[in-house]
């Protein structure tokens, strides 16, 4: 690695885009969150440069529940239009998000600015979406526990494997076990998760317009409040809008999660505080 007024540099070696080396894997993870009996495998895909044996790379992570496709937004909104302090209408029958299956790699973002600099670059996709197991949970513990295996494969903490069901097991022996989390928005709230396990190598995160607190995000002093313009979100409907995964969980999460723990819940009458809502505040778990 080349570091120059404290900037690393383009290598030359590194720069030819055809030496790199691209794999995917699925690492495992310390919880079953669609309940078929064994740990969540999330998929993860790795782009480095070629380099000789012993040398080890520091990694630029993203993870995401988005690179796999969301559903229609107009389609996922409560109906607003009612009265205060009064259960509001049901939302409709809600988007299925098309399963796309093998897509090849997951995400070239950052790819073109580090792995020439010296960086292996890794993204994996959030739990319950693209490839990846489990259920999306918006801000549950899984969601925190997802990255944190990925650093701990990438310092030989984790096991990852060649497929989402299989026994041949990959191995970073490239990785430096030094981590650099960044992202916007749902990507940048995801290092915030990470770092409220206190993963050791998780070195530095960059969250870039994050949500740090989901109470905060939907509910602001006992009011039911719409984030970003888009009228009518509510933590459920995210929920619909990113779950992409395998299409063989969608039942269990669908009941459990999104009806047995968001809808029953979220409180869409009053919007008070509660412990469901501190369960997903990462400034109070960051704090403690």
């Amino acid at each position: 690695m080349l570091i120059e007024d404290g900037q690393a540099q383009v290598v030359e070696a590194f720069a030819d885009s055809t030496g790199w080396i691209r794999e995917r894997l699925w690492v495992e993870t310390s919880i079953d969150s669609d309940g078929d009996g064994r740990p969540d495998r999330i998929h993860v895909s790795v782009v480095r440069p070629a380099t000789p044996e012993g040398v080890r790379l520091p990694v630029i992570y993203e993870t995401s529940p988005y690179y796999a496709g969301t559903a229609s937004v107009a389609e996922i909104m409560w109906d607003v239009e009612h009265e205060l302090y009064t259960d509001p209408p049901p939302r409709g029958p809600q988007p299925f998000v098309e399963h796309r299956g093998d897509r090849g790699g997951i995400s070239n973002s950052h790819v073109s600015t580090w792995v020439p600099r010296g960086f292996a670059v890794v993204h994996s996709e959030a739990p319950g979406t693209g490839m990846s197991e489990g259920c999306p949970t918006m801000g549950g513990i899984n969601e925190s526990l997802a990255p944190k295996a990925v650093i701990q494969w990438l310092t030989g903490e984790a096991r990852g494997f060649t497929s989402p069901d299989g026994d041949e097991e990959v191995v970073a022996e490239w990785s430096a076990g030094r981590v650099g989390m960044t992202g916007t928005s749902f990507n940048g709230t995801l290092p915030l998760a990470a770092a409220t396990t206190a993963v050791e190598g998780l070195e530095a995160i960059i969250p870039i317009a994050p949500n740090t607190s989901y109470w905060h995000y939907y509910r602001s002093y006992g009011l039911v409040r719409s984030p970003g313009g888009y009228l009518g979100e509510d933590i459920d409907s995210l929920y619909d809008f990113v779950f992409s995964g395998p299409e063989d969980r969608r039942d269990y999460c669908n009941t459990v999660v999104r009806e047995g723990e968001l809808l029953a819940n979220l409180d869409r009458v009053t919007g008070n505080w509660s412990d469901f809502w501190a369960s997903r505040d990462y400034a109070l778990q960051l704090d403690s």
